[in-house]
């Protein structure tokens, strides 16, 4: 699938789920234990700012506005990547500065992710993007492998998942969310 398409698929994705979030569900707990629901959002929508070279700006902190900021800066995400040196120029990252053609696949990869999370900490179902999680899954087993995953790390060790199930299941199972 073509990177910036699979990144828009991703954003529209974690939009769908945004969505669904009401104001009562911002302080419920989300799979990455350190974040309540509005502090996931806030992560994507920083993500998107950063990719965006847009300065941080605090997080809304109603569900309207979560949704209505996550929009505005997925879309100028989108921008920063499909722009002519989108693919070329160098973006900021916790990792250091990296190309676009390889952050634009860390970002997807994030979103997709955090759509699941999401979706699982207001009790929506987790079958997303079956396509766009099956490559996201098939990418992260490459980049990461069998290798250990450092404690205290943005991963857990894989957990169990019936390979039955959808794709984003088995991808937040290989990330070190429990899923059942």
């Amino acid at each position: 699938m073509d990177p910036l398409v699979a990144h828009e698929r991703a954003q529209d994705a974690f939009a769908r789920v945004l969505s669904q979030v009401g104001d009562d569900q911002l302080d419920a707990e989300t799979p990455c234990s350190e974040w309540r629901v509005r502090d996931l959002v806030g992560h994507v929508i920083a993500g998107n700012q950063r990719m965006a070279g847009i300065a941080a700006s605090p997080t809304p902190d109603s569900a309207a506005a979560l949704i209505g900021a996550h929009a505005d800066l997925a879309q100028a995400a989108q921008l920063a990547f499909s722009a002519p040196d989108g693919m070329t120029r160098p973006f900021e990252t916790r990792s250091g500065s990296l190309p676009g053609s390889v952050v634009i696949g860390m970002r997807t990869a994030d979103v997709v992710t955090h759509a699941w999370d999401l979706a699982r900490a207001t009790g929506q179902p987790t079958d997303i993007d079956e396509e766009l999680a099956e490559q996201v899954l098939a990418a992260s087993r490459e980049r990461m492998g069998t290798a250990p995953r450092a404690p205290g790390g943005p991963f857990g060790d894989a957990q169990p998942c019936d390979d039955a199930r959808p794709a984003a299941d088995r991808l937040a199972a290989f990330l070190g969310r429990a899923v059942s």
